[in-house]
């Protein structure tokens, strides 16, 4: 190899500049997660374990599986949304001719701006089921990995991130873990039926559903339902430059979706005369219409962890970025309008 002999002056410059670069590199060194791969995979193989029963609704599993979600709110600072100081609220309803008992779960982080704190962000995730399956052998448990303990997990890591980071949301976060998904979206329509804060005031639903998996989208990419709805889309684009995060923006199955889970029962309180009146939302989601949903195949070892761990603490970092925003989402499709 040529060495060429470098004079004293160069030398000096060489060190300055190699220190600069050290300086940039630990100042913008990715902080670590509050919310680790470990404990994500932790949570999800309860929530997806086999002893859970692929969390049918009306099932012994579901109430378990709510009274975890509300321990999980209790111990990371998220207070009761629902009267009396309680995480969960019960209803019922009915289909195919059986009627089912079932409970929403919702806790609250209160705004900390005093123009804003009156609005409400309800970030969502339901934690249903299909439960078992009939003539699947060897294994008949459709356990709802990433359909949906992925999105309920991602919610509960983002309401952690949020409290142990001491985070500053402008308006109110509303969590709500939901039932009934899966029997045509029941939890949520409960929800905006009877709501516990006025829906006029809610400024945006922000839905999870299907997080775990990134081999379809690649790593640090996501989608959300609805794009061609409203400028919410544009919103998360704009937050997301320089972050090494991207929202695609460019599936057309996307658009269907947007009926597809509860975000819907947020987006369409009421129609009339070809209008829908509604509250601007999306479901976030890193896969869809897979061969494993609703299936026995749908388990947490086929997840890519470390890849949920990212979009926790992104995600957290979006919805407070979004909860400090002073313009309106906007309704961007004329069959749409707001309350």
């Amino acid at each position: 190899m040529y060495k060429n002999p470098v004079p004293p002056f160069y030398k000096i410059s060489f060190i300055a500049l190699f220190s600069l670069i050290l300086m940039v590199s630990f100042s913008t060194k990715e902080k670590p997660a509050v919310v680790t791969a470990f404990e994500l995979k932790e949570w999800i193989d309860f929530l997806a374990s086999d002893e859970m029963k692929g969390r049918a609704n009306g099932s012994p599993e579901m109430k378990i599986a709510a009274d975890w979600i509300a321990e999980k709110f209790r111990g990371n600072g998220v207070k009761p949304l629902f009267q009396n100081g309680s995480y969960t609220r019960d209803y019922t309803f009915t289909s195919r001719q059986r009627t089912f008992q079932e409970r929403n779960v919702a806790g609250i982080i209160e705004g900390t701006d005093p123009s804003l704190k009156g609005q409400y962000i309800v970030i969502s995730a339901h934690f249903d089921h299909v439960g078992i399956g009939q003539g699947a052998k060897p294994d008949s448990i459709r356990n709802g990995a990433d359909d949906n303990a992925s999105g309920v997990c991602t919610m509960i890591g983002i309401a952690r991130t949020i409290t142990l980071s001491r985070m500053k949301p402008g308006r109110t976060l509303i969590f709500a873990a939901f039932s009934g998904e899966e029997a045509g979206m029941r939890g949520s329509r409960n929800f905006v039926t009877d709501p516990p804060v006025p829906l006029k005031n809610i400024y945006v639903n922000i839905n999870f559903e299907m997080t775990g998996h990134s081999e379809y989208l690649g790593k640090n990419r996501y989608y959300m339902t609805g794009c061609s709805f409203s400028d919410l889309d544009d919103r998360i684009a704009e937050f997301t430059k320089g972050t090494g995060y991207q929202l695609i923006d460019t599936i057309p199955l996307t658009d269907m979706l947007f009926s597809a889970s509860d975000n819907i029962a947020f987006s369409r309180l009421s129609v009339s005369e070809g209008i829908t009146k509604g509250i601007p939302s999306g479901t976030f989601a890193t896969s869809a219409l897979a061969d494993y949903l609703h299936g026995v195949d749908d388990e947490a070892e086929l997840f890519d962890f470390e890849n949920m761990e990212g979009l926790v603490s992104h995600f957290s970092d979006l919805i407070i970025w979004l909860s400090n925003n002073k313009s309106d989402i906007k309704w961007t499709d004329p069959k749409y309008s707001g309350l």
